[in-house]
């Protein structure tokens, strides 16, 4: 199972690094006067959905257990305690398309799994949820 902070329904906001270095190159090219300090995908995802996306990435489906707010969500989840919601509407002036969410996971999972050893500082979440969750 997965175990996810509260219900769930805390909203995330992402943004593939394939746009971001898009973007960047967008923005070399047209320089443009303005700004623009918000980059991401328009949408926003709740917990909830991502981890469910996150799952269908790898071919499988996500069985939720709900951890009590007393417990730091950091020791065992990647994202702290508040929503990521980003107004984006300078960026999509300049580009207008990003890549689907599910479509960047599919494609980030593929390149964990094939360089899993260059992964570095590994956050002992399994660890954390095994000794105090379970």
């Amino acid at each position: 199972p997965f175990y996810i902070p509260s219900n769930g329904e805390m909203k995330l906001q992402f943004f593939n690094v394939s746009d971001l270095c898009r973007f960047i190159e967008i923005l070399l090219l047209h320089q443009p006067k303005d700004r623009i300090d918000n980059v991401g995908n328009k949408e926003s995802v709740s917990i909830k959905e991502w981890v469910s996306l996150c799952y269908r990435a790898v071919g499988k489906e996500a069985l939720f257990v709900n951890v009590d707010s007393s417990i730091n969500q950091r020791d065992y989840f990647p994202f702290y305690n508040y929503e990521y919601k980003l107004d984006v509407s300078k960026q999509e002036q300049l580009m207008k398309d990003t890549k689907p969410l599910f479509d960047g996971l599919k494609e980030e999972y593929e390149w964990y799994r094939d360089n899993k050893d260059s992964i570095y500082n590994r956050k002992p979440y399994i660890e954390f949820i095994d000794n105090n969750l379970k």
